[in-house]
């Protein structure tokens, strides 16, 4: 009980110590948390930024594959101490000229408080570069945002790197280790599929790779994803076998209406464009399919419909300033939607070429999909 009064002492004490202005063009690239540590003789403030863009985008692809490889995250974190008299940047700070400079950054300063610009009594602290150096100027011509500490954690860098790196983060470095587990699975799937009974075998284990990586990172809804690639390994199995097709596209069915369940309680609905123009897309296909499904012409709509629901909630996700994981899941669905489709017309209408490839990499690379929007952090 005493250790949380501290804590709040601290929280109410040092989160509004101080001001962060952000310019309003970056806002993409803002604060997603900030940690505090109390080292008695001065204050570890550690900020999380959702990303930093490099100012040529293909360098800015090629500086995130190497950030993430280096430090094993996306996010960008940066700390600097104050002192009841002063602040102190171990090495993020820049008296910049403009935003976007690709020199002079990572400088070590320690400025006198009243070296700040003051708002209410605070010192303000601008994030002056595209790599989130710190100043104690704003940069001309520039429109800023206060950033107001919402979201705070207790704790240093390392606690910091701990959350946020799958290189400290043992629940993130397993992730990724079934990630690329599931890839292998899935390439060795393609590979034997009509040529050995193994498949089978190798099938089911990419989509429980896959259903593991949900598993490990569900929350709330998430658990509704899960369930869904449980009944999904169900569905790989009936589909073997050609007298339980229809037990194969139950069981698909099951999981795309977990699937829409989940994205509804996460994100809600959609727009409702996109349910008119998805559901005007699936349903026109499945004009052309009915010919041919013979007694199967109920179920086969019946399905159609709750792909076109699955796929029309996905989208629900882009209303909202979420990141990273979050935005694979319309990927997903879209790539699971075309799964089904091309197997449909396969089926029902004429041999596909390629049909296993196309089928088997569309459906396990959107299963792994919406398996990775589960990690959120």
């Amino acid at each position: 009980m005493r250790r949380l009064i501290v804590l709040l002492f601290l929280l109410s004490t040092y989160a509004f110590a101080l001001v962060l202005r952000l310019p309003e063009f970056d806002r993409k690239n803002g604060i997603k948390e900030v940690f505090l540590h109390d080292h008695g003789d001065r204050i570890e403030y550690t900020i999380v930024f959702w990303d930093e863009d490099h100012p040529n985008t293909l360098t800015d692809l090629l500086y995130d594959l190497y950030r993430f490889y280096k430090w094993g995250r996306f996010y960008d974190i940066e700390t600097f101490f104050l002192y009841p008299d002063r602040i102190h940047f171990p090495d993020d700070f820049c008296d910049s000229e403009t935003y976007f400079q690709l020199e002079n950054l990572h400088n070590q300063a320690e400025l006198s408080l009243d070296q700040f610009e003051h708002f209410n009594g605070k010192p303000v602290v601008y994030i002056s570069t595209w790599n989130h150096m710190f100043s104690n100027k704003p940069l001309r011509g520039v429109s800023y945002l206060n950033y107001k500490v919402e979201k705070t954690g207790f704790g240093t860098r390392n606690d910091a790197e701990r959350k946020y790196s799958w290189r400290k983060n043992v629940k993130l470095k397993l992730t990724l280790w079934l990630f690329f587990a599931s890839l292998g699975s899935m390439l060795t799937t393609i590979l034997l599929k009509g040529r050995s009974k193994l498949c089978i075998v190798v099938k089911g284990l990419t989509t429980t790779l896959i259903a593991t990586i949900a598993m490990l990172n569900a929350q709330g809804p998430e658990w509704l994803i899960f369930a869904g690639l449980i009944f999904s390994l169900m569905g790989d199995v009936f589909l073997e076998f050609d007298s339980l097709f229809f037990q194969g596209m139950l069981a698909f069915f099951t999981t795309h209406l977990l699937y829409s369940i989940a994205f509804f309680k996460l994100f809600g609905a959609s727009a409702w464009w996109i349910f008119v123009l998805i559901y005007a897309v699936v349903l026109f296909q499945y004009v052309f399919l009915k010919n041919h499904l013979g007694k199967m012409k109920v179920p086969v709509l019946l399905y159609t419909v709750m792909i076109a629901t699955m796929l029309s909630l996905s989208f629900a996700v882009l209303k909202h300033e979420i990141y990273y994981a979050r935005t694979l899941i319309p990927i997903g669905a879209i790539l699971f939607a075309f799964s089904d489709s091309y197997l449909a017309w396969d089926k029902f209408v004429k041999k596909f070429p390629l049909r296993n490839l196309m089928v088997l990499s569309m459906y396990f690379l959107g299963q792994l999909s919406v398996a990775l929007s589960a990690v959120v952090i």
